[in-house]
Formats: C-alpha cells, structure tokens, sequence
C-alpha cells in the first residue's frame, strides 16, 4: 500500500500541484477582476493584469514536468519569496503626486505587456521553484537570460513610484535582492545541462545589456 500511494504521488503530484495553482490563482484573479470592474476601475492597465494572470493560469495547466528539480530548501524558498514578493503591494495606500500617479501606471502597463511577452517565450517551461524543464534562448530570452526578472522587478518599481512609503521601499530592495539572487542559483542548477552553458556563452547579460 505505501509502495502504490509514492508510486501516485510520485507519478501525479506536478498534475495535483499545476491544478492547485489553476485554482488558486485562477479564483483569485477572477475575484480581483471582478471587483475592479464592479467599481469602474477596468482600463487599460487593469485589462493587461488581467490578461497576464489569465495567460499565467493557462501556463500551470498546460506546462511540461519538470526533468529535474532543485532539492535545496533554501534556494527554493528564496525563489518563492521573489515570486510572492508582488502580493505585499496590494492595499498599500497611494501616496504619490498625479504626475507619479501617471509614471506608474505606465511603467506598469510596459512591465505587464513584456511580462506577457516573455510567459508567451517561456511557454509551457513556465515555472515558479527552480527546476529543469526546457532550456529557452529565443525571444527576449536572446537578450538577456532572465527577462521574467526584469518585468517582475519593473513592476514593483512602478507600483513605489506611486506607492512611496517605508514598507514598499523595503519589500522592493528585499523582492529585487530576491529575484538577483534567485538567478544567479539558478543558473547554478542550469548550468548543470550543456545546453544551457552555451546558452550562457551566447547571451552574456542577466538582466540587463552590458550591465548585469
């Protein structure tokens, strides 16, 4: 009996653990699109959230399994904290001026368009913990090695511009540390494959072009 239940779990825990999360972010993002529609708040930067979270719940559906998977704790807690690190903005008061008001939202909407972009290049390589799925190398992947990074990062920087306190300034260094740190383990655990060390001769930079 015990053999069959690892047996199942071994076979069925990333389908049972890909429709948890089709359920969970789905229901949240309906709530939340729902709400904001209700109000009158539906606009564009409204309607490009709204249409990543739904291209994102279609992803833990349709993602492949992963081929091997990091075992360290620690490292995987560092990739959920960087992934989560957005949820600490919401409900934070506005504090900025109508002009800073305007910069965010617009540096939102370019964060939440590249943001698209970029789980359209990942396809179903889509993942949260650090794991190997499918090397990519096309897209904005050409560019840099993490662009998923760079758009989670430029998100949180339009919501401080806007958001301007002592605790949104702290979860963006500590969300923006996260995401650094989160790619350099990563590509420790990737590096593992040829694939992906030639990728790494290839594309040079993490984040950004002639910087990082």
């Amino acid at each position: 009996m015990k053999q069959k239940v690892q047996y199942f779990f071994k076979k069925y825990a990333q389908t049972v653990v890909n429709y948890y999360l089709f359920i969970s972010f789905g229901s949240f993002s309906m709530h939340q699109t729902y709400k904001i529609w209700e109000e009158g708040r539906l606009d564009y930067l409204e309607a490009s959230f709204a249409l990543q979270n739904l291209v994102l719940v279609t992803l833990f559906l349709i993602r492949k399994n992963y081929i091997s998977f990091n075992n360290n704790i620690f490292n995987q807690i560092i990739a959920i904290t960087a992934f989560f690190s957005g949820v600490a903005f919401i409900g934070q008061p506005i504090s900025g001026s109508a002009e800073q008001v305007l910069i965010s939202k617009i540096i939102i909407f370019i964060a939440n368009v590249l943001g698209i972009i970029t789980l359209f290049n990942l396809g179903k390589s889509f993942g949260i913990l650090i794991a190997f799925r499918e090397i990519k190398t096309t897209g904005l992947y050409s560019i840099v090695r993490h662009p998923m990074y760079v758009t989670d990062i430029l998100l949180r920087i339009g919501y401080v511009v806007s958001h301007v306190n002592l605790f949104t300034v702290l979860i963006f260094i500590l969300s923006s540390f996260a995401y650094i740190y989160r790619a350099i383990l990563e590509e420790k655990f990737l590096s593992k494959q040829l694939e992906y060390r030639e990728y790494m001769l290839r594309v040079k930079y993490r984040l950004l072009p002639y910087l990082f």
